[in-house]
């Protein structure tokens, strides 16, 4: 994978590194396995000190986003890992979707067979479990644009009152703590986030001192956007944070020559913003939760 290094930011190149590196593990731009380069290449390539690549990699050891394999280097570590138990499902799932794919069967296909054998229940709602509030919305926004059933944002500290007619729903950075609080019987879905390759393509790439306004409620949307940025090349300098809770947001967004918006402020900016709308949740993702409605709709 390529990393965007910019020596003149604000932001220090060790958590550019960090940031780049955990935003691409979520959208599975780097895969789970993939392995990572070695300290001494990262470090030659973007001639930048091995001290800062080392410093990068034990900080997303640390948070569990790498696993050290002795004598061989740092690897992604799978996002639901749990050990050798974990290790040996896989093994036994990849093998079946191995021969299902050997006898013309496609991995969405599968899924939806087996979902149809386990989860021939009906869901009357999706309950959207986050602790950023505005984040939640956006995650409400984009499943109601395509689920026709009713979806609303659970607080993390109302998780146990969920019952067992709702799917719940969740990003990889909240999945552990969803799991901890979730009844049992719940179904629940993690939340797989859009490639940041693919947000980041742009029909026409702006100047690097454009001035660029990053438009969220959402504190984690408007990080995720400024480290993406920063990564193509915009100077840190040009990137305006704003966030909707404030009363002149609208005016200060409008400011931009360029405005990067989630799906909920896109919808209240003026027609004259040049507005580039990030999506949080991948395509194919919301594609199973559709398919999941229907395969309960089947089963009830």
């Amino acid at each position: 994978m390529r990393f965007w290094i910019t020596k003149n930011s604000e932001l220090p190149v060790r958590e550019q590194l960090v940031r780049q590196i955990t935003l691409a593990i979520l959208s599975e731009d780097l895969p789970s396995g993939d392995k990572l380069p070695s300290i001494r290449a990262l470090a030659r390539r973007y001639k930048i000190h091995s001290n800062t690549v080392s410093a990068a990699y034990h900080d997303l050891l640390n948070r569990g986003w790498l696993e050290l394999r002795r004598g061989s280097g740092l690897y992604v570590r799978p996002l639901n890992s749990s050990g050798a138990a974990a290790q040996e499902l896989d093994t036994l799932l990849a093998g079946l979707l191995r021969e299902a794919r050997r006898l013309g069967h496609e991995p969405h296909e599968v899924l939806h067979r087996l979902e149809q054998m386990i989860l021939p229940r009906n869901s009357s709602r999706i309950a959207i479990i986050d602790t950023d509030p505005g984040m939640g919305e956006i995650l409400r926004a984009e499943i109601a644009e395509r689920s026709p059933i009713p979806a609303e944002v659970v607080e993390i500290d109302r998780v146990a009152t969920i019952s067992g007619d709702c799917l719940a729903v969740a990003l990889p950075t909240r999945a552990a703590m969803v799991r901890e609080r979730l009844p049992r019987g719940v179904p629940f879905m993690i939340l797989r986030l859009r490639s940041v390759r693919g947000s980041l393509e742009m029909h026409t790439r702006p100047a690097p001192d454009a001035i660029a306004a990053i438009v969220s409620r959402s504190a984690d949307f408007r990080r995720w956007a400024h480290a993406m940025l920063i990564a193509v090349g915009l100077d840190p300098a040009c990137l305006l944070d704003v966030d909707t809770a404030l009363a002149d947001w609208q005016q200060r967004a409008c400011t931009g020559k360029l405005v990067i918006a989630d799906v909920v402020a896109a919808r209240n900016l003026p027609a004259s913003c040049q507005v580039k709308l990030f999506r949080v949740i991948a395509d194919a993702c919301l594609d199973e939760i559709v398919a999941l409605q229907k395969v309960s709709q089947l089963g009830a």
